[in-house]
């Protein structure tokens, strides 16, 4: 074989290879899902909920997130904006992060959380995404 023919072949290989790994694992469907947080009754905005799977077989944990509207209210997105979350059980924790300004922030006291709601082993708060056009969970209300 040929310097030439051989160099063909690699690239050819090599191409091949690459097109195939390209496409990585097929992706989980996700649902749309939406959700309200609640701090002692009342909404809260700015803070960021992260969803982590319960299925301890999972090979690739994916990590549904949202941060809170001024209202409380919140869509879920784990690849596209605003996608939802594969199905599944999922432990909720929660992580305040200011939306407005310091300025803003220094007239009203930051809402504050146990720390029990950011680390998925102590939280909680449990959510329930179904095979389904539209899930709405139940609000989250922490003191």
């Amino acid at each position: 074989m040929t310097l030439t023919r051989r160099a063909a072949v690699a690239a050819l290989f090599v191409l091949t290879c690459s097109a195939l790994s390209c496409g990585g694992p097929k992706r989980k469907p996700t649902y749309p899902t939406e959700g309200t947080l609640l701090l002692a009754g009342k909404p809260v905005g700015g803070v960021t909920v992260f969803l982590y799977s319960t299925d301890a077989n999972e090979t690739e944990p994916t990590h549904p997130f949202a941060t809170t509207n001024p209202d409380g209210t919140f869509s879920l997105t784990t690849s596209a904006q605003n996608d939802g979350a594969p199905a599944g059980e999922y432990i909720v924790t929660l992580l305040y992060e200011p939306l407005d300004s310091p300025l803003a922030r220094a007239k009203g006291k930051p809402p504050t959380f146990d720390k029990k709601y950011s680390d998925p082993k102590t939280s909680p708060l449990r959510a329930k995404i179904e095979n389904k056009p539209k899930n709405t969970l139940d609000p989250f209300d922490v003191r």
